[in-house]
């Protein structure tokens, strides 16, 4: 399964240019990452907005931290899709939440 692609108002029909999405550069140190954690570098540092959670496992569940970047209303319309977004991941990955 892949991402889904979002159109949000506005921006539909319209192709990025080198501009608005411009290519990663090479970061040092990531051939020792996993995959996905090579996806998110290079997504962060194309210049993509986007919103992070990272966790830290502990006895009583977890700790969470946070990243946020991008313009205003583009992290607005993406707020209400962001629970389908991370359901589809979990599932994608084989973790079926109950």
């Amino acid at each position: 399964m892949s991402d889904k692609i979002i159109q949000f108002p506005g921006k539909a029909g319209k192709t990025p240019t080198s501009e608005e999405a411009p290519a990663a550069p090479a970061i040092p140190g990531m051939e020792n990452l996993s995959e996905d954690q090579r996806k998110a570098l290079q997504l962060i540092a194309g210049g993509l907005p986007f919103v992070l959670i990272a966790m830290q496992p502990t006895a009583r569940g977890a700790d969470f931290f946070t990243a946020l970047h991008g313009e205003p209303e583009d992290l607005r319309n993406a707020h209400p899709h962001l629970p389908g977004v991370i359901d589809r991941l979990y599932a994608r990955k084989g973790l079926h939440i109950s």
